[in-house]
């Protein structure tokens, strides 16, 4: 029979049980649906060790504070949150938060009680995702970790809300520094040889126009014949092509622009004469292909069937073309950073460049492309020199 012995000062019962075990036992109110009392029990190997826990949990209950205790699991929560509370995602961000569970956060942390997991485990499994693992496998970028991190975060969020944590165990994680990308673009030496490498491509107008427009490639691959203005020479931009991978099959959907909001931009007569011909080419492919012929989206840029290009075939063509010119160091963003060097290079000034790119702020498209300032300012005091030369000097001589 359980030995009951007299508690220290806090409020419950305290026995000892016949494993030689001490236990707490208190009510933390009364259930709703039952009327009844909600009880708990609190087991430690010393009646000292039992007391000190009943005391905090008693104080929590008279402050306030109190969380009730839960059964989750870290990979159960994480699943419950992925099924239950995420339905306002994007399906890309979706499967992505998806995969982050399934092949980061639940191998490492799934098995830990939700209400046990603490900030050491977590910042070890940040720390762990930026090292090379013992099956031969790659580190994550720090940039991926971070991301990786956020989904885990934003789970543990949702958990202090709901009430099943008192706080993010996350939130004083230490994260790994992302560095800055270093700016890649085609310089003036390398625009001949690319233009010649990408010409037999079969995306050869889709790098053009992307290289004299400066759009994202969920842009280009989202741009729809409507979006085009021939008359004023214009392309309105408001939707990008997300894909997503799952069980082989490649699920294509449009969503808003990477800042939410849409854009306008003047493009040069060249990149209409470039779409024109694009047009021509996709009405070839429309009679080839006949009834099996299905743009769906009614964009520029298909394959032979009117179906969205894969994001990821684009890139690897352009990428061998790189390659092919000794620039494999370049990437299909390339493209984009070489049109805003060339046009803050050629005097566009910093707010038209920002509008073209669809940038949230100037100040980001200058910090973007802060290497180019010594440039601009040499050729900034050479056009001052020349201004002096021809009228102030020239008119006191």
């Amino acid at each position: 029979m359980a030995q009951r012995k007299k508690r220290e000062s806090g409020s419950g019962t305290i026995t000892k049980r016949k494993d030689g075990r001490w236990e707490a036992r208190y009510t933390s109110g009364i259930n709703p649906a039952t009327g009844k009392p909600i009880r708990h029990c609190i087991y430690g190997k010393t009646q000292k060790a039992v007391a000190a826990k009943l005391r905090e949990v008693t104080r929590d209950i008279d402050t306030g504070s109190y969380i009730e205790p839960t059964q989750y699991t870290v990979a159960e929560w994480m699943q419950t949150y992925l099924a239950e509370y995420t339905m306002n995602l994007k399906p890309y961000a979706l499967h992505s938060y998806e995969a982050v569970i399934r092949n980061h956060i639940t191998p490492a942390l799934g098995k830990i009680k939700l209400q046990a997991l603490n900030t050491v485990q977590i910042q070890a499994f940040v720390n762990s995702l930026c090292r090379p693992v013992c099956n031969g496998g790659k580190a994550l970028s720090p940039k991926t970790a971070k991301n990786v991190y956020g989904v885990l975060h934003r789970g543990l969020d949702l958990a202090v809300r709901i009430g099943l944590l008192r706080c993010n165990p996350a939130s004083s994680c230490i994260l790994p520094k992302v560095p800055k990308p270093e700016i890649k673009t085609i310089t003036d030496e390398q625009l001949d040889r690319f233009l010649a490498a990408c010409r037999p491509d079969p995306f050869y107008r889709l790098y053009l126009v992307d290289l004299f427009t400066g759009m994202r490639q969920g842009e280009i691959l989202g741009l729809s014949w409507p979006d085009i203005d021939w008359e004023h020479g214009s392309l309105y931009l408001h939707q990008q092509l997300q894909q997503y991978l799952t069980r082989g099959d490649c699920n294509c959907y449009m969503n808003t622009l990477k800042n939410g909001k849409s854009r306008t931009i003047t493009v040069a007569p060249t990149v209409l004469h470039i779409l024109q011909e694009q047009r021509l080419l996709q009405n070839r492919q429309r009679m080839a292909a006949g009834a099996l012929w299905e743009n769906e989206f009614n964009l520029v840029f298909t394959n032979d069937l009117g179906r969205p290009l894969n994001r990821r075939t684009v890139y690897k063509h352009l990428k061998k073309i790189l390659a092919g010119i000794g620039m494999n160091d370049c990437y299909f963003h390339t493209l984009r950073h070489t049109f805003a060097t060339l046009s803050l290079q050629n005097g566009d000034d910093v707010l038209t460049v920002k509008e073209n790119l669809g940038h949230h702020s100037a100040a980001f498209t200058l910090n973007t492309y802060g290497h180019l300032t010594q440039a601009m300012r040499r050729d900034s005091a050479e056009r001052m020199e020349k201004l002096i030369q021809t009228t102030v000097i020239s008119k006191n001589a």
